[in-house]
Formats: structure tokens, sequence, C-alpha cells
């Protein structure tokens, strides 16, 4: 191989590098652990350092009093935990995602101490690295009092090797183990864990900075902006919220929604949409928790009973351009659009004057007509034939307000696409858990769907996605009210919303 070759190859090489690994490599070289210029050796040459030689556990568990901090964040990003002596590693791996508030969605692997040699010194191996072929000690063959016995004592964990990051865990005191006390308890820490995929400690650091400089976060960029959760604050910390994440550990869904009270069945006799069924399968445990509490609150928070003067205002609408069609159907123009005369009439006598400008004459210019006229199609209240929208079987059926109120609800929600179907039913529970609609409820919607790992985007499930996905049911909830706009801060017929909400969701109680 040629001095050109060579070079091109370590070239390749260190761009593949993550800025962790890139430290590791220039420690070696300024002498900082052993690394030195053998780091630079193509991966199937290098030399993986031999594990230490581990002692055998103690007779007798104890408990660990241990810190665990956040390498290089600032202002530093730690808890203090309590943990069994006796925790296999892959244990504490699922006790530091909690701890912080990780969502697992990446690799990640313990580095032994006392000293730190990350990617440098020899790691213990997951069973992903075995799958892959790769020899040496299970993590889950590890007892954290292997490696944890004096105070001082300390281990390293990395997590997302992209992102790296690296926290130090340091034992701090040894006591008695109570055999009554849970596996983990969090005693003390500062700080919100660090986002997933926000570029690591640097890009971690920037936005804590931006945040402290002014919580306004104007200094950022408008993209990473909207990135960001909805009211988030890197200084929260609560060692109870951390003590709800780590009582969870190891319980599965239905483990979880019993402790909530809830069935174990959602979608046949518990309160859970069957809808919902599909998220809860893919749902980390905190994730799980929030959904059973958000139905909790929709079930039984801002209860209102439908006047009749309510259900008639809830029908009016679709039941409007059901009878404008009458036994004849609404003509279409060649472009398959309602003829001018029914377009204006509907704009008029509906008040949809007050929703859009313009003359309300052309249906493709005429948005909340449009609107309409594809969510009766859409609900089955009218079909195209021969020319015509004409009301359909169902349709003719529908003769009290109550029925076509019920009509709504019942087939407001399905959609053919599995997460548009999710997303819809999120929007109902959170308008009846809230008490009102309102385009907010869409970012809570996006950070559900992407906690549990679904994407639109890099960042996850992108809010504007989300808004389109809902806009049939927040335009349903919306004529509900009778308001022009999700944006208002709350009317007085919110309760008719709220109430056709429950009713879609649970339309036999």
């Amino acid at each position: 191989m040629s001095d050109h070759d060579q070079t091109e190859e370590i070239r390749r090489w260190v761009q593949g590098l993550s800025q962790t690994e890139l430290q590791g490599v220039l420690d070696g070289i300024l002498g900082g652990g052993g690394g030195g210029l053998g780091a630079f050796a193509p991966e199937a040459e290098r030399h993986t350092p031999a594990m230490p030689e581990l002692p055998d556990p103690p007779d007798e568990p104890s408990a660990l009093t241990v810190r665990v901090d956040v390498d290089g964040t600032r202002p530093p990003v730690w808890r203090r935990l309590v943990l069994r002596g006796d925790l296999m590693l892959d244990e504490v791996h699922e006790i530091l995602q909690a701890a912080f508030g990780w969502q697992d969605y990446h690799l990640h692997t313990f580095w032994p101490g006392p000293h730190k040699r990350v990617w440098r010194g020899p790691s213990f191996l997951t069973e992903f690295d075995l799958s892959e072929g790769e020899e040496g000690v299970l993590e889950s063959e590890v007892q954290l009092d292997q490696l944890l016995r004096e105070p001082g004592d300390r281990l390293f964990y990395t997590y997302d090797f992209g992102d790296d990051w690296t926290h130090t865990l340091k034992l701090e005191s040894v006591g008695p183990l109570d055999e009554e006390a849970p596996t983990a308890v969090c005693t003390g820490g500062r700080m919100a864990g660090p986002l997933e995929d926000c570029g690591g400690v640097t890009g971690h650091n920037e936005l804590v900075a931006a945040h402290l400089a002014e919580p306004s976060l104007r200094g950022l960029d408008r993209e990473r902006r909207e990135w960001l959760p909805p009211d988030w604050d890197p200084t929260e910390f609560s060692a109870e919220e951390v003590e709800q994440r780590l009582s969870l550990i190891g319980l599965s869904t239905e483990e979880i929604l019993q402790r909530l009270g809830a069935s174990g069945e959602p979608g046949d006799t518990g309160p859970f949409p069957a809808a919902l069924e599909p998220l809860l399968d893919i749902a980390l445990a905190p994730t799980v928790v929030e959904l059973g509490q958000l139905v909790e609150r929709a079930r039984t928070e801002h209860r209102a009973e439908l006047t009749a003067g309510d259900l008639a205002a809830i029908a009016r609408p679709y039941r409007f351009l059901v009878e404008l069609a009458g036994e004849d159907g609404i003509p279409l123009t060649a472009a398959g659009w309602m003829k001018p005369a029914y377009v204006e009439r509907t704009y008029g006598e509906l008040g949809l004057d007050e929703d859009w400008i313009g003359k309300g004459n052309r249906e493709d210019q005429t948005l909340p007509v449009a609107q309409l006229r594809r969510t009766c199609q859409e609900l089955g209240l009218l079909r195209k034939h021969k020319g015509r929208l004409v009301p359909t079987r169902l349709a003719r059926g529908l003769t009290t307000d109550q029925e076509y109120a019920e009509a709504l609800a019942t087939r407001l929600l399905p959609h053919r696409d599995t997460w548009v179907e999710v997303a819809g039913v999120l929007f109902a529970l959170l308008t009846a858990a809230e008490g009102r609609p309102s385009w907010d409820h869409c970012d809570t919607i996006a950070r559900i769907l992407t906690e549990c790992g679904l994407r639109t985007g890099p960042a996850g499930v992108d809010r504007w996605h989300v808004m389109e996905w809902v806009r049939p049911v927040s335009a349903a909830f919306r004529r509900a009210t009778g308001e022009r706009s999700l944006g208002r801060a709350g009317t007085e017929q919110d309760h008719r919303a709220v109430a056709l909400a429950r009713l879609a969701l649970w339309p036999e109680t």
C-alpha cells in the first residue's frame, strides 16, 4: 500500500469518528492513557484492550449510593441514586435511562473504571454486540458491586454513539441493604435530562445557554425553536418524576394499566379506545402512564350534558347540506364542484362568511364550504352519483339532531391510516381532558408520537404533519363550538366539542 493510499485510508477513518472517539485518539497521541499511534490502525487490526479481572460479588449485597453525572454538561446534569449492589449492568442501563428520561432509541455500552478510557479501554458487551459477532464479557453477567466496591470507585456508561452521552457513575457510600426497599431510589439531582438527538453535549449546552439567557429562546434560529418541546425548561428537576419512572421499570403495558386502575385489555372492556392499541404496543412505560392519565381525565373531567339546542347546533351544518341535496341531489360542475348557487346558499345560510373572505359562490375558492362537503362525504352522508351529490341511505335514515350527532361521532375518528386515526383519537382525548379543542394539542400529539419512536422527519413527528392529520376532527369540533378558529382562549360552547369528543371516543356510554 502506497503512502498516499495509507493517508487516504486514515483520513476516511478519522472522518467517521465521533467527537468523543476523536478526543480519545488525541488523548492517546498526547499520552493520555496508552492509546498511542496504534489507535490509527484500521478497524480489523485494532487491539481491543483486555478486560481487567473482576472480583467475585460480595457475599451479601449492599445499598450503593451513586452520583451519576452526564459528562460535559453545563450546568451539570446529575442524579444521586441508591441502588442495590446485586443489580446486573443491563438492569443499571434501564435505571439510567429512566433517571435521565432517555428513550432507549440508541446503542449503549459500559466501560469499567477506575480510569476513564471511553473508546480506548475495554467495555462490556450488550446482546446486540453479541449478535454482531463480538466476543467479551456480557453486561448481563456483571453485577454492579463487582465494579463499585469502595467510595470513589467509578464506572462509565455511554448512550447514543452518535451524540456520545457519557455518564460517570461514582460510588459515594456503601450501606446496609433493606430487602423491602425499591431496586433504585433517586434522592437528588439537578437539571432536566438532555433531549434526545439534540447534538450531544455541545448542542445541549448551546440550548441551555440560550434558555438561561432568555427563556423565550429568541436567540435561537427558528428551526431549532420549533424543534424544541413546548414549554421546554432544562432547569426543571423533580425527584418525584424520576421516582415514578423508576417504579415502572420492568412492568408490562398491561401491568401499568392495571396499576392505573385501567383494564389490561384496551379496546375490549377497558377505557382505552381501541384505536390506541397500536400506540400502546410501542410506547415506553412513561408514555403508557401519560396515556392512562389522559384517558382518565377525558372520561371524568369537564363532563357536560347536551341540550336540544346543543344537538341542533352540532347537527346543523351536516343536516343543512343533506337537506339541500334533497331527493334530486346537488348538481356538480364538470370539474366536480358544487354549482355556484348551492355554494352561495350554503355559505350565507350557515354563516360561513364569518370564516372566509370572498363572494362565497365558488366551492374551489371557498374553503369552509369545501371542507364541509368533504366531511359529509367522508362521514358517508353524501356521495357522487351521475354528476350530483346525493344523500346516502344512512343520511336518508337520519331524522333527528340526536341521530345526526351520533352519526357524526361514530364516523369521525376511524381512518384507513392507523397513525392518522391515532392522531385524531389523541386530539379528541386532549379536547375532552382539557375542556376545549385547541391547535396546541398538536404539539402534545407530536411529542407523544415521537416518544414512541415514530418519525416524519429527522427530529421526529412534526407538528405541522399532525395538524394536517387531525384537521377533519378539529374542524368538526370547531363547528360544534360555532367558533371561527381553534386559537381562541375558550368559549361558552366548548362543552359541545367536549361532549362530541367523548361520544366519539366511547360511543356506547
